[in-house]
């Protein structure tokens, strides 16, 4: 094979196997999880938070995906009455997904 049909092809594997990672779908920018056991997170470019209303005694963590950071797990929270916000998070460039874990 000559040098310059090397290089084309080379280029044209590299542009293929970079498709699929340049073409993904972009992460929300905000968004709002169902309300579970009373409770829903939050996030917004890169501030996430959750809080409830009328929760009947449940025990609660924040998680939130971050870009280019590990994931944030928040401290246990019980909370039996509302409470806006129950924990809060900020990310340092955004915020791809919030949701709430619980405890039972």
């Amino acid at each position: 094979m000559k040098k310059g049909k090397q290089l084309a092809l080379v280029a044209g594997l590299a542009a293929a196997l970079a498709l699929p990672i340049a073409s993904g779908a972009p992460a929300q920018a905000s968004g709002d999880t169902s309300r579970e056991h009373g409770c829903a997170a939050h996030w917004r470019v890169t501030a996430a938070w959750n809080e409830c209303i009328n929760p009947r005694g449940v025990t609660l963590q924040l998680q939130v995906e971050c870009k280019w950071q590990s994931q944030h797990f928040g401290p246990w929270n019980y909370v039996n009455s509302s409470k806006d916000p129950v924990s809060r998070h900020e990310c340092r460039y955004q915020a791809y997904e919030a949701y709430n874990g619980f405890r039972f």
